[in-house]
């Protein structure tokens, strides 16, 4: 069969006409404004002819960073976290949980309100990870640089989330969104058949695999922990964190000062870790503490993050359009709230450099533009994929 490529032969088209016609008085202050956080594959004004249909002086106002508005949502939802952790401590659930011969004393009633609330709390843990620390790494959290550096580390090392790893894959992901040789998101995590498969979408290749997506929490700490340790080694690997999968750029062609800064960073990581269990963890006691109110609840978390996050590119357009090739969910504001606003994502691919507040408003103005916007929640998304004759079926058929 033809391979993918042939079929998108056409990956570079631009779109319509009308597009094209924007004006491109601004490019440099553009360029200028963004620093470094355009992530694109070409530059700004050929972006005006493909998928930017906004003036720029509109963006301009809209990649206007601010300190507050990060600190706001940051600590938000650091103090949602705190409430949920005092809520556990106070049904008194650890003291019999950590002891097998206890469990007899944890009651039904006291495990009804127990289960759900844990796995609240490592949900807001892996919301922290992969939102906040989305915004973290794109460098649109916090307007001073220092603020963004200190705050991108905190939150990657609390949820064991490599950031500085990250923020390379994620670039690429940006630069070649759908791209099955180029784009790590695909590359990392589905083999070559299924790539060129005519019919692909980006979707779990069967419906127990979409289930075990939820389930098999331990693989994706498992693969963390691989980018962690190969990143302190210098070595720059794909979301696997054992390999490098896309054909371009080559794994040697990173620049030296990039791996330099992820080995800096992800030592220094490391280093926290090992200081913290050297001193909270020297005992029986404090392992158990550890492991109940930070490690479990963050591994546990991995599960119903994915739910938010699994169809983000699910059966779009095959093209570098990005109001083509991302999907965008409305959602609810309690769930724009925790995931900062990462549920407008068409609208982020358009204008990674615009920050997570302005979002909403980024989405009023596109929202004409966009094609995939038909899911208006997080549950019909999914249902999408599921239901009989729906993604996974059509891609597998």
């Amino acid at each position: 069969p033809r391979s993918r490529e042939l079929r998108s032969s056409n990956f570079y088209t631009l779109i319509p006409s009308s597009i094209s016609k924007m004006t491109d008085q601004k490019d440099d202050a553009i360029s200028r404004a963004a620093g470094g956080r355009d992530w694109t594959d070409v530059n700004h004004a050929e972006r005006k002819k493909r998928d930017r249909v906004l003036s720029d002086g509109v963006v301009l106002k809209l990649m206007k960073r601010s300190d507050w508005e990060g600190f706001k949502r940051l600590s938000s939802n650091l103090g949602l976290l705190l409430l949920t952790a005092c809520t556990i401590h106070h049904l008194n659930v650890f003291p019999f949980l950590s002891d097998v011969s206890q469990w007899d004393q944890l009651t039904p009633e006291k495990l009804l309100k127990f289960i759900p609330l844990y796995l609240f709390y490592g949900f807001q843990m892996q919301c922290l990870a992969f939102a906040g620390g989305h915004e973290l790494h794109h460098g649109n959290a916090f307007k001073t640089k220092w603020m963004s550096t200190l705050a991108t580390f905190c939150v990657g090392t609390a949820f064991f989330e490599v950031l500085p790893h990250e923020r390379i894959m994620h670039k690429q992901h940006h630069m070649y969104t759908l791209d099955i040789n180029r784009d790590p998101e695909l590359t990392s995590f589905y083999s070559r058949d299924e790539l060129e498969n005519l019919k692909f979408k980006s979707v779990p290749q069967s419906r127990f695999d979409y289930l075990n997506a939820f389930i098999n929490v331990l693989s994706y700490f498992q693969h963390r922990a691989c980018r962690l340790f190969s990143s302190c080694l210098g070595t720059v690997t794909d979301y696997t964190g054992l390999g490098w999968s896309m054909q371009s750029p080559k794994q040697g062609e990173i620049d030296a000062a990039v791996v330099r800064d992820l080995q800096f960073w992800s030592l220094l990581q490391l280093s926290v870790y090992i200081v913290i269990f050297c001193t909270l963890g020297n005992s029986v006691e404090g392992v158990k503490s550890l492991v109940f109110w930070w490690i479990a609840p963050c591994i546990l978390g991995y599960g119903p993050i994915n739910f938010f996050r699994n169809a983000e590119h699910a059966n779009c357009d095959l093209t570098p359009n990005q109001l083509l090739n991302t999907r965008t969910v409305e959602s609810n504001r309690i769930l724009r709230w925790l995931l900062w606003e990462t549920n407008f994502h068409a609208e982020h691919h358009a204008y990674p450099m615009v920050p997570f507040f302005n979002l909403p408003v980024l989405h009023e103005l596109l929202k004409d533009h966009i094609k995939h916007k038909e899911c208006k929640t997080f549950v019909s998304q999914n249902w999408q994929m599921v239901k009989s004759d729906g993604w996974i079926d059509k891609q597998s058929s």
